[in-house]
C-alpha cells in the first residue's frame, strides 16, 4: 500500500500523542518519579502542543479544544485526589464520547460521522463520495456499517482502558493502553480502507 500524506500524519499523531507520553512515563519512573507525576508529565505534552497551535494560528478546532479540556480536568482531579489511576483513564474520556457520537450519528445525522470525517480528511475525493452517497444504496450501507463498528469499537476500547486502569498494576497499564490503542486504530484504518475502497477508485 502506498504511504500517503494522511497516513504519515496519522502515524505521527499516534506516536506523538500516544507513544511519546508512554515513553516519557517509563523514563521518569526509571528515575523513581512518583507514578502520578510521571503520568501527569505525559499528559502535559498534548496540552502544550495544543497551546502552541492556538498561540501560533490564533484558532483551535473543536476536537483539540475537547481533548485539551479533558486533559486539564482529568489532571486536576487526579492531582487533588492523589490517585494516579484517575490519569490512566484519560484516553477513555476521549474514545468513549467519540464512539457515542458515531453511534448517535447513525440515528440523527444526515450522514454518518465516519463518512463526514473521511470527506473532511480527503477533500479532493469528497465530491465523488457525496455523489455516490446520493445514488448508491450499497455505498451508503457500507458507510453506516463502518460507522457502527468504529463506534462500537471506541466504546469497547474505552471500557477496556477503564478496567485495566483499576485492576492492573499502575506501571503495566500505560504500555498496554498504548499497544491496544495503536493496534486498534491501525487495524481499524486498514480494514476500513479495504472495505470502503478509500485507496482505490471510488465505486458503488
Amino acid at each position: 500500500m502506498t504511504t500517503t500524506t494522511s497516513d504519515r500524519g496519522g502515524l505521527t499523531m499516534l506516536l506523538r500523542d500516544v507513544a511519546l507520553p508512554m515513553a516519557l512515563y517509563y523514563v521518569l519512573r526509571s528515575f523513581d518519579v512518583d507514578a502520578l507525576w510521571a503520568l501527569l508529565a505525559g499528559a502535559v505534552l498534548p496540552a502544550l502542543r495544543t497551546g502552541y497551535v492556538l498561540a501560533r494560528h490564533r484558532r483551535i478546532d473543536p476536537v483539540s479544544a475537547f481533548v485539551l479540556a479533558v486533559l486539564l480536568v482529568n489532571s486536576a482531579v487526579a492531582v487533588f485526589s492523589g490517585d494516579a489511576r484517575l490519569l490512566l483513564v484519560r484516553s477513555a474520556w476521549i474514545t468513549l464520547p467519540l464512539g457515542v457520537v458515531m453511534l448517535v450519528s447513525l440515528l440523527v445525522g444526515r450522514r454518518p460521522f465516519l463518512f463526514r470525517a473521511v470527506c473532511t480528511l480527503q477533500p479532493a475525493r469528497a465530491g465523488d463520495f457525496e455523489r455516490l452517497w446520493g445514488v448508491s444504496a450499497p455505498f451508503r450501507q457500507r458507510w453506516r456499517s463502518a460507522t457502527l463498528w468504529w463506534g462500537a469499537g471506541c466504546v469497547l476500547l474505552a471500557c477496556a482502558v477503564v478496567v485495566m486502569a483499576f485492576t492492573l498494576p499502575v506501571d503495566v497499564v500505560p504500555i498496554l493502553d498504548t499497544v491496544l490503542t495503536i493496534g486498534t486504530v491501525v487495524l481499524g484504518v486498514k480494514v476500513t480502507r479495504q472495505r470502503m475502497g478509500i485507496n482505490r477508485t471510488v465505486d458503488a
